[in-house]
């Protein structure tokens, strides 16, 4: 499998001064920098989902006065909302689940039927984890997508207060 395609703040091996230049005109056109601040919009995948409309609201009032979502972001961000609004079903499936499981306790045949239920529920709720965590990842909504972001930003600052004569000599 290749490695993992990386922005040049997070590069660490040689390029010459011409690469870098490259490299960075390069990024300049897919990395935004509007010089305002973001305008996230809903997207139309979450049209009339009430719930996935709560948690995009919790979010974006949980980054207030962060700089880290761009418009661009505002489809992931959705995609991750509506996620979070399955997850929530999910977990009343599991309950009414659980509860159907509690009541058949004589019927075999009711019991083996509500834990058939219950794997795939939980199947399912496994699979949502996985990805809200890896979407969550990657919008910087956990501590190491922020130290990720951070660890970035820092790197940009500390090439910026540089020795300006630091790249005479190809380093």
């Amino acid at each position: 499998m290749p490695t993992a395609p990386k922005a040049l703040d997070n590069m660490s091996k040689n390029l010459t001064v011409e690469e870098r230049q490259l490299r960075e005109q390069a990024e300049e056109g897919v990395i935004p920098d509007r010089g305002r601040e973001s305008r996230m919009e809903k997207p139309a995948i979450m049209t009339k989902n009430a719930i996935a409309a709560r948690y995009w609201r919790k979010v974006l009032e949980r980054m207030d006065g962060l700089v880290i979502l761009d418009d661009l972001d505002s489809d992931a961000l959705g995609v991750y909302c509506v996620m979070l609004a399955r997850y929530e079903s999910q977990c009343k499936v599991l309950a009414q689940t659980t509860k159907q499981l509690k009541d058949a306790k004589d019927d075999p045949e009711a019991v083996a039927d509500a834990v058939a239920k219950l794997d795939a529920v939980s199947g399912k709720m496994q699979s949502l984890e996985r990805n809200i965590l890896q979407y969550a990842e990657k919008l910087g909504l956990t501590p190491s997508g922020r130290v990720r972001l951070a660890q970035k930003r820092a790197q940009a600052a500390a090439e910026a207060r540089a020795d300006p004569d630091g790249d005479l000599f190809g380093d």
